[in-house]
């Protein structure tokens, strides 16, 4: 049974880690007239990060294990919202951002994986882990974190990672990963890059990066990344964002936005015209308490 059966084309689904009094829950979000949902309440969402939609129609949601339990990997069931465990624990520290390839593993970003952080690949049947790729830690103190990744159309798997030192991040970057080798090549780094929370590719190719405290004033962006030569440009900036946090691509191309005011109340989902950089609310408030992560049927 496929995952359109229960939620049609289009529909968003949003993980928030703390709703509803502190129990977790993924909404689910019409993007027409972004009415919220509630899809599935409390279990083991408490601490849920990333979201992603798997083709054979579960949804996945990643858990840092900060939370009760243990980092983990999550399976929702697409009709009853029905949460089973596909893997937790064993080499999972913190992970931060979930992912699936085309041939159905799961991709996890762990941001504190042995000590530097790492992409893990799950078996979606065993539940079994490996280490595709372990951060370099860039000789910094804490290391670099992988805090996102997406997989991109040729079958690379591209991580976002903050390097802190001292509180002030000097080396965020955009990473791609060698899907059979582990390799790791920089894409781009420095530049307005901050605080990265998420990646995405458009249709094209471009990379697209949510930043939590990019640009001058710390009001957090989106940004577009050559993914040839690692040039970066502003894609949207400052109006309603305050830390812009996961983000997802709908087939028109629109651009959704996490946002949750980590000092305020503001707890926002952003849609953002990919061209103009136009901020609309497409949802806000009510329900919402931390959004973490994002994610779009197909």
């Amino acid at each position: 049974m496929t995952v359109q059966e229960h939620l049609p084309a289009g529909t968003i689904l949003i993980v928030d880690s703390q709703a509803l009094g502190c129990s977790g829950a993924v909404f689910r979000v019409d993007p027409s007239t972004g009415e919220v949902g509630q899809f599935s309440l409390g279990g083991e969402l408490l601490g849920g990060t990333g979201i992603a939609v798997e083709a054979g129609g579960g949804i996945l949601v990643s858990k840092d294990r900060h939370f009760p339990g243990t980092g983990s990997v999550l399976r929702l069931d697409p009709g009853t919202g029905h949460q089973s465990e596909v893997s937790s624990g064993g080499k999972f520290s913190a992970p931060l951002g979930v992912a699936v390839e085309a041939g159905g593993s799961i991709l996890v970003a762990d941001g504190s994986a042995g000590g530097f952080g790492a992409v893990v690949r799950v078996d979606r049947t065993t539940g079994g882990q490996t280490v595709l790729s372990q951060g370099d830690g860039a000789g910094a103190d804490p290391p670099v974190r992988a805090v996102g990744l997406c997989v991109a159309p040729d079958g690379s798997v591209l991580v976002v990672e903050q390097n802190m030192i001292g509180g002030e991040d000097l080396s965020s970057r955009v990473v791609r990963v060698d899907p059979v080798t582990g390799a790791r090549t920089t894409v781009t780094s420095g530049g307005d890059l901050r605080s990265p929370t998420d990646v995405v590719v458009d249709a094209a190719g471009r990379i697209l990066v949510a930043d939590a405290n990019a640009f001058p004033g710390f009001g957090g962006g989106v940004i577009r990344v050559d993914p040839v030569t690692g040039a970066q440009t502003t894609v949207s900036s400052g109006g309603g964002f305050v830390a812009p946090g996961a983000i997802a691509i709908e087939a028109d191309g629109s651009l959704l936005v996490t946002d949750s005011d980590p000092g305020g109340s503001d707890r926002t989902l952003f849609r953002v015209d990919p061209v103009t950089g136009a901020q609309k609310v497409l949802a806000s408030g009510g329900q919402f308490t931390f959004l973490t992560g994002v994610a779009v049927v197909r």
